[in-house]
């Protein structure tokens, strides 16, 4: 931004500490948000489809405008399921998250006490199972 009388000097020189703080604030309500999602599913939800082996909230996504939010979660089944049991569980796992997100909206809007409290879509995340993918393969090279 420059002055009107064309003198190329900053009327703002120093707008990036501001613009700093809001990705900060944001980061930090993402976390929050995440923690919050994480002991509302741990303690609250009593769907029988989250009764596996873990299942966490790796990440929250909010928009600028706090009206969604994207939760990531990972979800991992028992060592001795097969690949295709593993599967069918996470995606019965976000189907019920999906189910149970108005209880978990009204929950965070009573505990965190936010002007605005973005509404939540559920999804797998793709680094776990990426990293998983990573992990068999190095485990296929080194058996004999």
């Amino acid at each position: 931004m420059t002055r009107s009388d064309g003198n190329a000097r900053n009327v703002r020189p120093f707008a990036a500490p501001r613009d700093r703080g809001g990705v900060d604030r944001m980061e930090k309500l993402n976390d929050l948000l995440r923690d919050t999602i994480s002991e509302v599913i741990a303690r609250e939800l009593k769907d029988p489809r989250l009764e596996i082996a873990l299942l966490s909230v790796t990440e929250v996504r909010a928009s600028r405008d706090l009206s969604r939010a994207v939760v990531l979660v990972s979800v991992m089944g028992a060592p001795r399921q097969s690949e295709s049991e593993q599967s069918d569980a996470a995606s019965g796992a976000i189907d019920a998250l999906t189910r149970a997100a108005p209880f978990v909206h009204r929950t965070i809007r009573r505990r965190l006490h936010l002007k605005r409290v973005p509404w939540l879509s559920f999804e797998l995340d793709p680094r776990i199972a990426g990293a998983a993918d990573v992990q068999q393969r190095l485990r296929s090279l080194g058996a004999p």
